[in-house]
């Protein structure tokens, strides 16, 4: 594997711990003070992480016992039997801002060699840089002990703290969540019989299967986090020189679909009750499941007649043990809702005639397939689970409530919602802070 650009453990508490920085071969590392930011500097030939093992990297090594001013040792390269004069030079190494960090960079040394090679008289430059980690940090590291048998950890864990001592100053990460991350990888790994090498650990195949396989059964946020902080430890260590680019950062935006006004939504509801057959029940089962009880587009495929109860005064509630919480069915649906699951039975809601559950994009080829005329916005189910929820935050209900019956994990998701929620007007603000009359 390359060789790790932690050239020295000497500790100084000065330096930023566990930092974030853009990882690189060395385009933002050049000349300067301490202190002060520099910008393109001397460029980090990709042939300067020599090749050897892991134990270039001494956890329990004495920080006294060992420099960080001096170069950095090893051998040359095939043929270059001469090694010539090197220097070295502080500079700064750039990275992405975070709350952790008073500073966008961090100190690094850069360290410059030259070798002759005796067969052809070429000179060539070997290029290295180092940042030092904080002592907090470093003993970290060190300390670090995950709660798992030692026949599982010990074979991966002087590896998996010489790869998050590498990856720890660059990226926007703490040591101990890429410890955490990283040490469940090897150990994964390991158990399938791959080498003891982060090379392969960190590669993108291996990272996949590991999210698909060895986190199989958890949360899908608990293994979308775990993917990006393994790629972004990899992209920290800058291995592009075996052959792999790093991989394009696709992100989704984050800000729910505005909600339908509420002469849009009586409009498309007219247009759904006018289409023929399936079409418009299966177009009335979209619309009330999503804006009459706040489904998100997963689950509405799976609901049956059968997950419908209609109790006292027509209410409607869905019920469902999948569901795993208690929806119930806002009045201007309830009746039609309530049509719909007697007409089921046992069957599915929308989209009867299928044959599996769900299938890949179940829910969004029906509005694709049916467009309303000019002057409608097209049918979305996110738009109308939005409108469910800004409804219910318009009249002032509970927040907790809302959440629990979106199926959120509490009322903080819902801050992006507000933005369509109007201020009360003074006088109920008044009322309600004056509160009833003893």
């Amino acid at each position: 594997m390359p060789h790790l650009p932690f050239a020295c453990d000497c500790l100084r508490p000065q330096d930023c711990p566990g930092g974030g920085s853009e990882a690189s071969h060395g385009g933002h590392v050049g000349p300067g003070a301490s202190g002060q930011q520099v910008g393109d500097g001397l460029p980090v030939h990709a042939g300067c992480l020599r090749e050897g093992p892991q134990a270039d990297v001494p956890f329990g090594h004495d920080p006294g016992e060992r420099g960080g001013d001096v170069l950095n040792g090893g051998g040359t390269g095939v043929g270059e039997l001469a090694v010539g004069p090197g220097f070295r030079i502080a500079g700064k190494l750039a990275r992405r801002r975070s709350p952790v960090h008073a500073t966008d960079h961090a100190d690094a040394l850069l360290y410059v060699k030259i070798a002759t090679n005796p067969f052809t008289g070429c000179l060539t430059s070997q290029w290295d840089w180092s940042v030092t980690l904080s002592s907090q940090v470093s003993a970290r590291i060190r300390d670090y002990r995950p709660r798992l048998p030692r026949d599982r950890w010990a074979p991966v864990a002087d590896q998996v703290r010489a790869t998050v001592a590498a990856a720890a100053p660059v990226t926007c990460y703490e040591a101990g969540h890429l410890l955490h991350v990283v040490g469940r990888l090897a150990v994964w790994a390991d158990s399938t019989g791959l080498p003891c090498d982060p090379g392969l650990w960190l590669r993108t195949e291996t990272i996949d299967a590991f999210i698909l396989i060895g986190l199989a059964g958890r949360k899908g946020s608990t293994r979308q986090t775990f993917r990006t902080w393994l790629r972004r430890t990899r992209e920290a260590l800058v291995w592009v020189q075996r052959g792999e680019a790093p991989p394009v950062r696709i992100a989704a935006n984050r800000r729910p679909q505005p909600p339908y006004e509420q002469g849009e939504l009586a409009r498309l509801r007219g247009w759904v009750e006018l289409l023929p057959g399936r079409a418009r029940l299966d177009g009335l089962a979209l619309m009330a499941l999503t804006a009459g009880c706040g489904l998100t587009p997963g689950e509405v495929p799976a609901v049956r007649g059968s997950d419908l109860r209609v109790i006292a005064q027509g209410m409607v509630v869905l019920d469902a043990v999948w569901l795993e919480r208690l929806v119930a069915c806002r009045a201007p649906w309830e009746q039609t809702l309530a049509e719909l699951a007697a007409a089921a039975g046992n069957g599915y809601l929308f989209r009867p005639g299928r044959k599996v559950e769900a299938a890949k994009n179940l829910v969004s080829s029906w509005p694709a397939r049916h467009k309303p005329h000019a002057g409608l916005p097209s049918l979305a189910a996110r738009r109308l689970r939005t409108t469910w929820i800004v409804d219910l935050l318009r009249q002032r209900i509970d927040p907790a409530l809302v959440a629990d019956a979106a199926g959120m994990t509490s009322a903080a998701a819902l801050g992006p919602y507000f933005h369509w929620v109007p201020p009360l007007a003074p006088r109920q603000a008044a009322e309600l802070l004056r509160g009833p009359r003893p």
